[in-house]
């Protein structure tokens, strides 16, 4: 059984976990290996294929992992959230009511967006929409009690499943930091295509990692 959850949720990423979200797993932050593949019979989830992660949270609506920067404040998050997705065959109404959703909670007295970007994409095979936007957070924690202004970058893809037609899955990487990160399109897209939908039942190994996701 899959719980809804808001699309601003995943259009603020993981820096915005609020009440409106159903109880998730909370654990201890472990440490992941980059690139490790969670086999899962909704989706196989690959963590972000760099140093330095760690695995926040695991439950059945999603998996968030996050990261540090080199700088003071500066961070990085990564994380898949199952939704509701809309149910038309229209692309255009597709699009318009994930947009929809993602911007019915971006303007809050946290964050304000600045840059917001949309398109639909059939690359894959089946209905996603790509996002990208830029918001300021205005109550960031940087440690210490210090609360400041930083720039937050989300580069999102919406999907619905493509067999599970009641599932919809969005896949988000984020930045929190004084600028504008460089490398986040190239850094979003590998972690984007290390997430894919399985096509059929696989046999699973006594060292495979299996996503919640089922």
């Amino acid at each position: 059984m899959y719980r809804s959850l808001s699309l601003g949720l995943a259009f603020l990423s993981i820096y915005f976990l609020s009440a409106c979200a159903a109880p998730t797993a909370i654990r201890k932050p472990e440490p992941v290996p980059a690139g490790m593949v969670y086999y899962g019979d909704v989706l196989n989830i690959t963590t972000p294929n760099s140093e330095g992660w760690h695995l926040l949270e695991s439950s059945p609506n999603g998996m968030a992992f996050a990261r540090n920067g080199s700088e003071p404040g500066e961070s990085f998050a990564a994380q898949v959230l199952i939704f509701d997705p809309p149910q038309t065959d229209s692309q255009e109404k597709f699009e318009a009511l994930i947009v929809q959703g993602a911007r019915s909670d971006a303007e809050t007295k946290r964050f304000s967006t600045k840059t917001f970007t949309h398109e639909y994409s059939d690359a894959r095979g089946y209905p996603c929409v790509r996002m990208y936007n830029v918001s300021e957070d205005r109550q960031a924690q940087t440690g210490k009690g210090v609360i400041k202004t930083l720039i937050l970058q989300n580069e999102h893809l919406y999907c619905r499943h493509p067999i599970r037609r009641d599932i919809g899955f969005a896949i988000t990487y984020s930045h929190r930091g004084n600028s504008l990160y460089p490398e986040i399109k190239k850094e979003a897209q590998s972690f984007i295509e290390g997430h894919c939908c399985p096509v059929k039942e696989r046999i699973r190994r006594p060292e495979d990692q299996f996503v919640l996701l089922q």
